[in-house]
């Protein structure tokens, strides 16, 4: 991931309606599906800036849970520290520099699709929680939607549920699927037009670095949390892929 995309991403994730929402989403999953209690911890697998790391402390510090944020890159690190007063601890999801069975959530968002070896990095999420405990994985889907953004990202890869169903069937016997469906089906079709005419026109501006007015912003927030929530709801696509695994 090119370095300048980390100050891009910090500048808009706090209000922008897209990492708004997964977080919103891992807070309301953490909630439901698992009861946390003082001393149990949350690991938050290649945590970025650490906003959602930072979110995630304001609400559990004071229920004696910690939260861990992981990152690998030292500019990432940086702006946590700086621009967010968050602490994060060095290292990378393919190898987490934490015991087996130590903590009760694992979360990864946006991070498998960032390496090679995702299924290395699966293995790790799942070593290190407990039995009982969760893990929560957003990566983004469908190589129709793959662009130059995805490219300055570092991605190697978008994912459809079979690729990721690739990754955690090794472990079936260990697992049990909450939620596994694609996320912002309503958004698929409108970014799939906006990237294959920003190709053809070659446009540079990005809508992933702008944060939309504050009332369309609120509208598409509703609608990814709200769309993602409903268990009746399972569209055949979207732009992201959500999915909750508790470890039996």
């Amino acid at each position: 991931m090119q370095i300048e995309e980390y100050d891009a991403l910090e500048k808009v994730e706090h209000e922008h309606w897209f990492y708004k929402g997964k977080r919103l989403l891992v807070r309301k999953w953490v909630e439901r599906a698992v009861k946390l209690a003082s001393g149990d911890r949350i690991v938050d697998a290649g945590a970025g800036t650490g906003e959602l790391v930072r979110e995630l402390r304001s609400i559990y510090d004071q229920r004696g849970v910690s939260v861990i944020g992981i990152e690998f890159v030292e500019e990432a690190r940086r702006l946590a520290k700086e621009r967010k007063a968050t602490e994060l601890l060095a290292g990378s999801i393919l190898d987490l520099p934490l015991d087996d069975e130590s903590c009760k959530v694992a979360i990864a968002l946006d991070v498998l699709e960032h390496v090679e070896d995702d299924k290395l990095a699966f293995s790790e999420l799942l070593r290190v929680i407990s039995k009982g405990g969760i893990v929560i994985i957003n990566v983004p889907a469908f190589m129709s939607l793959w662009s130059d953004w995805d490219v300055s990202l570092g991605h190697f890869r978008r994912y459809t549920k079979q690729m990721l169903n690739d990754v955690i069937a090794p472990h079936n016997a260990m697992i049990e699927v909450l939620h596994f469906e694609y996320a912002n089906a309503f958004a698929y079709l409108p970014i799939l037009t906006v990237r294959k005419l920003s190709k053809l026109f070659r446009i540079q501006s990005r809508l992933e670095d702008r944060v939309p007015s504050p009332r369309t912003n609120k509208i598409l927030l509703n609608l990814f949390v709200n769309s993602s929530e409903k268990r009746w709801f399972h569209p055949p696509f979207g732009s992201s892929l959500f999915c909750v695994l508790r470890k039996k």
